[in-house]
């Protein structure tokens, strides 16, 4: 049994949450997800106002994903070279745009580029946050850490859904329109938040000095 790694092992998990910018990073990650999520109210719609059939909401679903592979294709060509600030302001932009294209969900067609687009968004949004996370955990608690951070996003992504569909049916009245409104407000805020991590011009995958705990000297020999 190393001892020694051990300790250090101990020190990176306490150091965990003694670090404040890890803690903004978190913050940033929850407010980044908890926008009010149309997922539920949209199946609604697509059931009982625009009579879709099963197999249609499925192929969309498809389509949706498809839109992910689109996305993450679109990084590894083209916006891998960008740091990491501006990944995330793009992928803010884009997640907003998309959220309003669902104003636009009137028929087959439409809502086949919507779910196409909003899957491409998506894709997007996950690579520069799971980047983010990636980057600012700190050394020898890098799993727990992200495991955490992860936690966050499944948290504030199971929030939202509760409560777009809580506005859908108690404030709104199952109206779509200032749903996916207020949702895309919530994804335009979070160009506010991202002056508060002080990325710079930090490049994406490049570790943050976040909690880095020195490896043991090594032993005299002498």
């Amino acid at each position: 049994m190393n001892i020694q790694g051990m300790k250090h092992t101990f020190e990176g998990l306490s150091s965990t949450f003694r670090r404040r910018h890890l803690w903004i990073i978190a913050a940033f990650i929850f407010l980044y997800y908890f926008s009010p999520g149309l997922s539920t109210p949209l199946y609604f719609i697509m059931t009982d106002d625009l009579k879709f059939s099963q197999a249609y909401i499925g192929f969309l679903g498809s389509l949706a994903g498809a839109g992910w592979v689109a996305g993450a294709f679109l990084h590894r060509w083209y916006l891998k070279k960008l740091t990491l600030k501006k990944l995330l302001n793009l992928s803010i932009a884009i997640g907003t745009l998309a959220s309003l294209g669902f104003l636009f969900f009137w028929n087959e067609a439409t809502a086949a580029v919507i779910s196409f687009s909003s899957g491409l968004a998506a894709m997007i949004a996950t690579v520069a946050t799971l980047t983010l996370a990636a980057d600012y955990c700190p050394r020898r608690a890098e799993g727990f850490a992200f495991a955490i951070l992860m936690s966050i996003i499944n948290l504030a992504t199971a929030l939202a859904d509760n409560l777009g569909s809580y506005l859908f049916t108690d404030v709104f009245h199952r109206n779509l329109s200032p749903l996916v409104v207020l949702s895309a407000a919530f994804t335009a805020f979070a160009f506010v938040l991202v002056p508060l991590l002080h990325l710079g011009e930090k490049r994406q995958g490049d570790p943050a000095a976040v909690g880095a705990i020195a490896p043991p000297p090594p032993p005299d020999t002498r």
